[in-house]
C-alpha cells in the first residue's frame, strides 16, 4: 500500500506540470490595438499591391504571434485574410476552408468588426461562384454587426465595403436603384478613390447623368493624386472608368491613354482577373480611332489572356496556403500529444488513489457506467429530434414558398404558423395592416422580388413596386432602408 507522503510528492509533481502547461497556453497583451490595427494596415497596403506571396508570410507571421498568446479574435483576423488572398487568386475552396476556421474562432467572440469582415468575406465569396442571392444574405448579416460597430472600427476594419459590395450585388439581382445608395453610404464611412469611380460608373451606365460621372470621375481622380501607397489596384479602376467616360464621350485618344495607365496599374499588382477586360477596352478605343492593327493586337492579347488559367505567382501563393494548412494540421498534433501527456500524469495519480480507495471506487464505478449508458441514449434520443426539428423546419420553408408561388389563401396562415412573431411584431409597428399587407410583408420576408411578387400575385410589376411603397411608408420605414433588410433585422 502505497504511503500518504507518496501520494502527496505524486500530487505536487502533477500541479507543477499542470501549472507549466497551462501557463505554455495562456494569453498575453495582445489586442485590437497593438494586433489588428497594424495587421489589417499591413495587410491593406501588400495586398492593393498585388503581393500576394508577401501578404500570406504576413499573416501567418502573425497567425503564430496570435497562437502562442492565445489571442483567438487575433487568429481569425488572420484566416479572413488569408481567405481573401485565396478568392483573389481564384483559389475558392481554401477560402472556404479560411472562413470556416474564423467562423468557428468567432462563435464567442464579442468583436462585432471581425464578425462583419467574416460574413462580408462569405457575400464576396458567393458573389464571385454566381450565388447572388446566398451572397445578399450573407452580406445582410455584415451589415447587421457593422450597425453595431463605431465609425473608428469601420473605417479600420475597411467595413466601407460591406456597403459597396452589397451595391455590387444589388446590380447582379436587378435591383439597381438601391445599388447606388450603398455606394454613397460606402463614401460616407471612407471616401476612397474606388467608392466615387464606382458613383461614376453606375452614373455612366444606368442614370446616363453625364455631368455627374463626369463630376465622380474627376474627384477619384484627385484623390488618387493624395495617395501615398506606390502601387495600389484602386488606381487603376478609377483609370478605367475615366477611360469608359472618354469613350462615351467619343473621345478614343483620350480613353486609350487612360485605358493603358489602368493596364499598368493591374500589370503591376498582378490583377489577373482584371487584364483580359482592360485588353478589350484598349481594342475598342483603336477600333473608334480607326486602327486596324492595333486594335487586332490588343484583341489578340484579350482573348490569350482570358484562357490563360494561372501563372506563376499563383502557383507559388497556392503552395503557401499549402504550407499553411498543413503547419495547422501539424499543431494540432503537437496539441494532442501534450494532452496526452498532461492525460498520462493525470491518469497515474488516479490509478494510486484507485488502488488506496479500491472498494469504495468498485461502487462507483458501476455507478458511472450505468449513468453514462443513460447519457449516450439521452445524447442519441436529442440527436434524433435535432434532426427531425431541422427536417420539418426546411419542409416548411419549401411548403411555404409553393404556397406563395400558387398565390393560395391558406398561405399567410400557414406562414403566422412558421414565423409567429414576426406577424406580432408588425402589428406591434402598425395594428392597422390589413391582410394583403401582411400577405405581402411575408412575400418580402422570403426574399420575393417585386417582379416575382407580381408574377405570383398576378399583378403588375409597378403595382407590386407602388404596394411596395405604401407598405414602406405604413411601416415608417425610412426611404434609404433597404425594405429586405428590414425585415430579416425584425428577426434579431
Amino acid at each position: 500500500m502505497i504511503g500518504i507522503n507518496s501520494l502527496k510528492r505524486v500530487c505536487f509533481i502533477v500541479s507543477i506540470f499542470c501549472l507549466f502547461f497551462l501557463n505554455s497556453c495562456t494569453g498575453g497583451n495582445l489586442s485590437v490595438a497593438n494586433f489588428d490595427y497594424p495587421l489589417l494596415h499591413e495587410n491593406e497596403v501588400m495586398r492593393l499591391a498585388g503581393n500576394y506571396g508577401k501578404c500570406m508570410l504576413l499573416n501567418e507571421e502573425y497567425l503564430q504571434k496570435a497562437q502562442r498568446d492565445g489571442y483567438h479574435d487575433g487568429e481569425a483576423l488572420c484566416y479572413i485574410n488569408m481567405s481573401n488572398i485565396s478568392v483573389s487568386i481564384g483559389n475558392y475552396k481554401k477560402g472556404l476552408v479560411f472562413l470556416k476556421k474564423a467562423e468557428v474562432i468567432l462563435q464567442n467572440s464579442k468583436n462585432e468588426a471581425l464578425k462583419a469582415k467574416l460574413f462580408q468575406e462569405y457575400g464576396q465569396l458567393s458573389k464571385v461562384t454566381g450565388l447572388y442571392n446566398n451572397a445578399l444574405k450573407f452580406n445582410s448579416k455584415a451589415l447587421y454587426y457593422t450597425r453595431k460597430c463605431t465609425l473608428h472600427d469601420k473605417r479600420s476594419y475597411f467595413l466601407d465595403r460591406v456597403f459597396s459590395n452589397r451595391g455590387d450585388f444589388l446590380y447582379e439581382t436587378g435591383r439597381i436603384d438601391s445599388a447606388l445608395i450603398y455606394f454613397h453610404r460606402s463614401k460616407n464611412v471612407i471616401n476612397t478613390p474606388l467608392v466615387n469611380c464606382l458613383i461614376a460608373k453606375h452614373h455612366l451606365l444606368h442614370t446616363g447623368l453625364i455631368d455627374s460621372a463626369k463630376l465622380y470621375v474627376g474627384r477619384s481622380l484627385e484623390l488618387i493624386k493624395k495617395d501615398t501607397i506606390r502601387l495600389d489596384a484602386q488606381k487603376g479602376m478609377v483609370f478605367r472608368v475615366a477611360g469608359d467616360y472618354y469613350k462615351k464621350q467619343g473621345d478614343y485618344a483620350e480613353a486609350q491613354v487612360f485605358y493603358q495607365k489602368a493596364l499598368d496599374v493591374f500589370l503591376d499588382t498582378k490583377r489577373a482577373y482584371n487584364i483580359p477586360f482592360i485588353y478589350q477596352s484598349i481594342a475598342e478605343a483603336y477600333k473608334g480611332m480607326g486602327n486596324k492593327e492595333k486594335e487586332t493586337e490588343f484583341e489578340n492579347k484579350y482573348l490569350d489572356a482570358k484562357a490563360k488559367q494561372s501563372d506563376d505567382q499563383n502557383e507559388t501563393v497556392n503552395l503557401l496556403i499549402d504550407k499553411v494548412l498543413s503547419e495547422k494540421e501539424n499543431d494540432v498534433e503537437v496539441f494532442k500529444l501534450k494532452l496526452f501527456a498532461g492525460s498520462f500524469l493525470l491518469i497515474l495519480v488516479l490509478v494510486i488513489v484507485f488502488t488506496l480507495k479500491y472498494r469504495k471506487m468498485k461502487n462507483k464505478k458501476s455507478q458511472l457506467k450505468e449513468e453514462t449508458t443513460i447519457l449516450k441514449n439521452q445524447t442519441e434520443l436529442l440527436t434524433n429530434e435535432t434532426e427531425v426539428l431541422a427536417s420539418k423546419v426546411n419542409e416548411s420553408f419549401s411548403d411555404l414558398v409553393q404556397l406563395a408561388k400558387r398565390n393560395d389563401s391558406a398561405f399567410l396562415t400557414r406562414f403566422q404558423e412558421v414565423y409567429p412573431d414576426f406577424i406580432e411584431k408588425l402589428l406591434d409597428i402598425n395594428e392597422d395592416l390589413s391582410g394583403a399587407d401582411l400577405h405581402l410583408c411575408a412575400m418580402i420576408k422570403l426574399n420575393f422580388s417585386s417582379k416575382e411578387i407580381a408574377t405570383y400575385m398576378s399583378i403588375l410589376h409597378k403595382s407590386a413596386q407602388q404596394k411596395k411603397y405604401r407598405l414602406r411608408k405604413k411601416l415608417n420605414v425610412p426611404s434609404d432602408q433597404d425594405l429586405y433588410v428590414f425585415f430579416q433585422g425584425l428577426d434579431s
